[in-house]
Parts: structure tokens; sequence; C-alpha cells
């Protein structure tokens, strides 16, 4: 076996076992909510040693963070996806379209939700998934530029837009989805829509007129 190929398999075998890891973390997550999983415990899920889950995440952490990551890049693509299965048509159309169908996957998974929002504090943004969203190549990103493209919009700085679209959705959310506060999230979210559109129309650079 050549050198490339015996490289190749052990990076497949090293990241079938971290996503073995991660799989593992989650499922005890939403069985038993955020309590004090051990590192133990998810070991044993996973069919490792402990000691094997040490060799790719340096402590519990740094799992729920890539977790966390991992799960909020799900969420992300599948409202991508969805979107691209549609013919909406429109920067702020396309852009509700994608947070309003994240916003009902958490709804629908609330120890998700519970999971990312107590150790996120405002939750989707820790800095490996702002890296992702904020990339120029990210699904996001492309989702939303391609849209203001079709539509003739040229957006002021697209990636701070996006920052701030998805804190203020991911910080005002958690509340109304799991506590109904201030409101009942199908009560919030025309308030959320309504703030969206007026951001990007404030992003939106107009033409100058003479």
């Amino acid at each position: 076996m050549s050198n490339r190929k015996k490289s190749t398999n052990s990076q497949s075998a090293s990241a079938n076992k971290s996503e073995r890891i991660l799989a593992a973390a989650y499922q005890l997550f939403m069985e038993h909510g955020d309590v004090d999983i051990s590192i133990q415990e998810i070991a044993e899920r996973a069919g490792i040693a402990k000691g094997t889950v040490y060799l790719y995440f340096q402590d519990k952490e740094e799992l729920k963070n890539s977790l966390i990551t991992q799960k909020s890049r799900e969420f992300f693509q599948a409202a991508v996806d969805a979107l691209h299965a549609t013919d909406i048509v429109g920067l702020e159309e396309q852009m509700i379209f994608v947070i309003n169908y994240i916003i009902n996957l958490l709804t629908q998974n609330p120890m998700a939700l519970r999971l990312i929002a107590k150790n996120l504090s405002f939750g989707l943004f820790n800095q490996k998934l702002q890296d992702y969203i904020s990339d120029d190549s990210s699904d996001v990103m492309q989702a939303m530029l391609l849209a203001a493209g079709q539509n003739g919009v040229q957006l002021r700085s697209p990636q701070v837009l996006l920052f701030m679209i998805i804190e203020l959705t991911s910080s005002t959310c958690f509340s109304c989805i799991l506590e109904s506060r201030p409101l009942p999230i199908q009560d919030y979210k025309p308030y959320l829509f309504e703030t969206i559109r007026n951001m990007i129309r404030a992003a939106t650079i107009y033409p100058k007129t003479a």
C-alpha cells in the first residue's frame, strides 16, 4: 500500500472516530439534557476507550463547542438546501425564509436549543461558526450574495449584516421558544422579521440620484 493511500485511510479512520464521539455526545445530551455527562459515558456510548476521546478533543468544553458548531452548521445547511428547493425571489424574502426555517427546526428540537443556548450564551455564533458563516465561500453567505445579485442589490459589508441578523435571531428567540418570553415564538416572529427587513434595507447601497 502506498504512503498516500495509508495517509488517506488514516485520515478517514480519524474522522470516523471523531464523528462517532460527536454522535455519542449528542445522543446523550438529547436523552438526558445538559447534565454533567462525563467523558467516560461519551466514550462508552461511542464504543471507544476514554483516552481516545482526548486524542480528538482537549476536554469536554471543546467537545461541546465542536458539537454545537456541527449541529448549528447542519441547521444552516438544511435551511439553505430548503431555500434552493423553492422559487422564492427577493433578498428579504429569501433571508426571512432561511431564518424562519432555522427557528422552526429549533422549535421542534428544544433539547438541542437548550444545549446551544446554555453553552454559547447568545448561541449560534461561537468563533468556529462565525468563521464559517462569514466566509465568502460558505453556502449561507453565497445564498445571500446570490439573492442580492439576482435582484440588483448591492450590500454594504454583507458579512457584518449576516452576523447582525443571526446574532439578533439567536439572542432573542431562545427565550421565546423555551419560555414564551416576552412572547411565544409565533407571536414574536413578525417583530423579528420586520427588524430583519429594516436591517437589510439599511445595508443596501442605493444608486445616487442626480
